[in-house]
């Protein structure tokens, strides 16, 4: 009898044990079938792939015994997760999808800042899952590359502390759209989810609240409430398209770096309605452009870049020509405002898509070096050089307008036109000296018309070298005759 009750109270103090560790523990119960049907798994710790349980992709519905479950979609707690903290029935869409699964708060704390907890002191910390969940990685230092973390283009959701704002960036070393960050955030939005690459204290923001009207240090803040209210990004460079930054026709209030200028435009490629801003706009709507902004680019004195009049548009102000790579005055550009014979001396050979011209000047622009080849004159902004068939062609070009004094300038008296079609039509090729051979400038017994520019005559003959029949030109010719793709070689007779 005594045996026998020693044998119970041992059973009894195990059990009470082992019913001891299970409640002060966290616990789950996977099951292959919906309403906790079917084959099961009874989990109580951290698993990084269902595999080793054999239970991997069959997940259907589960119970939670105790505590707050993450599962996850894939190995190692990547994917999308989930946070439970009750019975799931039915798993939906992550029926079975589930490979990893962790305990997130109580006895069975994940390893790290993860579970949802919030960091301590001036601190962030991203997780790479939606509502604070998946793999997490907690910010106390400027962090100008995450992939030190192993965290880059992860973050889902970001968890704050402290009075300090944080700036997250698209690219690493701060570049790229940034947003600054001052409260939790169960969903990145405004494009940046899986985007940040780099992120830092925001050291231009008031601790505290995070005061919306503290000013950039250069480019313009765009928010998406009016009166620098919601969320906010950072746009330090032109932009052509604010939906890659997932903030197309989002902006309701922006702010200026002090003196700095910038043009906002309703379409992409500064194209639609466009508005100068400087300063601090409260509210779009006052510019009829509130949810309306596409794209922006900075114009004030001190960037290389266009400037912009509100009444008649790009370039009126500057006094240099310049070039840009991109159609509608986007993208990287050089400013001239002397003659180039060649642009490789500006690393511009054959880049440009755009050009603006000031108001008042005349610019000769040409497709090889020394103006030489097919030459347009321009006297007012081209938005796509393709229009002249000039696109990423140009190699030359200098002022030519009478108001010009800096020297090599074009003198209109020198200049004779050849054209391959009659009546001063189809290709060109201007020529402001004598050529013994039309075949350098690969317009060799084209011309079938000409014009001679100023008061000047010209000699044009069959052959090289002012060989052959020759004959004396002024004016407009507009039918050459017996020179019909004939002429090889010009010279100027008088000036």
């Amino acid at each position: 009898m005594a045996m026998r009750k020693i044998v119970i109270s041992m059973a009894a103090l195990v059990a009470g044990g082992t019913l001891g560790a299970t409640a002060s523990a966290q616990e789950i119960i996977l099951f292959d079938g919906p309403n906790f049907n079917g084959q099961q798994v009874r989990i109580t710790g951290d698993v990084r792939n269902l595999d080793s349980r054999g239970f991997n992709d069959r997940t259907s519905s589960f119970r939670v015994v105790r505590g707050e479950w993450e599962l996850c979609q894939h190995d190692d707690y990547r994917g999308t997760c989930i946070t439970y903290s009750s019975d799931g029935q039915n798993l939906g869409r992550m029926n079975d999808q589930i490979t990893s699964l962790r305990p997130v708060s109580g006895g069975g704390n994940r390893p790290g800042p993860g579970g949802g907890n919030r960091p301590s002191g001036e601190a962030i910390t991203f997780y790479s899952g939606p509502n604070y969940t998946g793999r997490s990685v907690t910010l106390t230092v400027s962090s100008p590359d995450l992939r030190q973390y192993n965290f880059n283009d992860q973050a889902r959701s970001v968890r704050h502390s402290g009075r300090r704002a944080w700036l997250a960036c698209q690219h690493a070393n701060f570049g790229g759209a940034c947003m600054q960050i001052d409260r939790d955030m169960p969903n990145i939005g405004g494009g940046m989810s899986a985007e940040i690459s780099s992120a830092e204290p925001d050291y231009g923001s008031r601790p505290g609240r995070g005061d919306r009207n503290d000013r950039p240090r250069n480019g313009v803040f765009l928010y998406d409430g009016v009166d620098f209210q919601g969320q906010r990004v950072d746009v330090s460079g032109d932009t052509d398209n604010l939906t890659r930054m997932g903030f197309n026709d989002r902006a309701d209030s922006l702010i200026v770096a002090r003196g700095e200028t910038w043009v906002i435009c309703e379409d992409d490629y500064m194209r639609g309605r466009c508005q100068r801003v400087e300063g601090e706009v409260r509210d779009l709507g006052a510019l009829g452009l509130r949810n309306r902004i596409t794209s922006l680019r900075r114009v004030d004195s001190n960037w290389n870049g266009g400037g912009w009049d509100n009444d008649s548009g790009w370039g009126n102000s500057r006094r240099s020509a310049i070039l840009f790579r991109g159609p509608n005055f986007y993208g990287e550009s050089v400013a001239i405002d002397e003659e180039v014979r060649d642009l490789r001396r500006y690393n511009f050979n054959d880049q440009a898509s755009s050009i603006q011209i000031p108001r008042g000047q005349r610019w000769l622009v040409c497709e090889d070096s020394d103006f030489r080849g097919r030459c347009e004159e321009l006297d007012d902004d081209v938005h796509n050089l393709s229009r002249y068939g000039l696109a990423n062609r140009i190699s030359s070009m200098r002022r030519i307008d009478r108001n010009w004094g800096g020297g090599g300038g074009w003198d209109r008296r020198e200049e004779i036109i050849l054209y391959d079609g009659f009546s001063q039509s189809g290709r060109s090729v201007r020529i402001d000296d004598e050529v013994t051979n039309l075949e350098y400038l690969g317009f060799n017994d084209r011309a079938l018309s000409l014009e001679v520019r100023g008061r000047g005559r010209w000699l044009v003959c069959e052959d090289s070298n002012f060989r052959g029949r020759c004959d004396e030109v002024s004016g407009e010719v507009d039918n050459l005759h017996l020179l019909n793709r004939e002429i090889s070689s010009v010279r100027p007779i008088d000036y």
